[in-house]
């Protein structure tokens, strides 16, 4: 009798282990809760007597224009070398925050001789680890403050130079290698489980096959 209770432990184990791992790979993996997104762009700078706010409520128009000159700036890689302090022209600060509390902070410069640059300081208002580093701006950059109402002055909007990839060009390419790596990870996650479940469930057949030929 306790020969016939073993066997039949043993094979409710493996059955019981196969079908938790099968129930793992059917449950999508829970991610971390997403970080809040800015809303809040605070603008100083050259001619600009007090900070400009720009509201995600008051102003969607105007916040979601400026935030796309500056949202590849958070995760890029740097791509432009520091250009001379006589080249760079005016100095903007933009200062994204969620609920009013800085989040991330960059310099434009929209009018440096070549094409708008930016800037990623290493000292960011959350803290947050990350590296200095110079980019280049998208071209719509002084159209873009121009229009929120930043007093550039002029109307000229400089090009970068021929094989100037852009901040847009570069923010793309790193997006995209971005999410091929994330794709490329789920896979390897679904690959390794579904190996687990095979092996769980040969090594349960291989049992319930020993046993039965024993007790033949």
């Amino acid at each position: 009798m306790s020969r016939t209770v073993a066997r039949r432990t043993l094979i409710a184990g493996f059955a019981l282990a196969a079908m938790g791992l099968a129930g793992l790979l059917a449950t999508p993996a829970q991610a971390a809760p997403a970080a809040a997104p800015p809303n809040q762009i605070t603008i100083i700078g050259e001619g600009l007597a007090q900070p400009m706010n720009i509201s995600a409520k008051d102003q969607p128009n105007e916040f979601e224009s400026m935030l796309g000159e500056v949202d590849y700036l958070a995760t890029s890689t740097s791509v432009a070398s520091a250009p001379k302090a006589d080249k760079l022209g005016p100095k903007y600060t933009v200062t994204l925050s969620v609920d009013g509390i800085g989040k991330s902070q960059y310099d434009l410069y929209p009018l440096a001789a070549g094409g708008p640059r930016a800037f990623r300081p290493a000292a960011q208002p959350d803290r947050r680890k990350t590296t200095a580093g110079w980019f280049y701006g998208r071209l719509t950059m002084p159209s873009t403050m121009r229009g929120i109402g930043v007093p550039l002055g002029g109307g000229t909007t400089f090009q970068p130079p021929v094989g100037g990839g852009g901040g847009g060009v570069a923010s793309q390419t790193k997006n995209a290698t971005a999410g091929i790596g994330e794709v490329m990870g789920e896979w390897r996650r679904v690959v390794a489980l579904n190996g687990a479940i095979v092996i769980v469930i040969a090594m349960g057949l291989f049992g319930i096959a020993f046993l039965i030929r024993r007790k033949v």
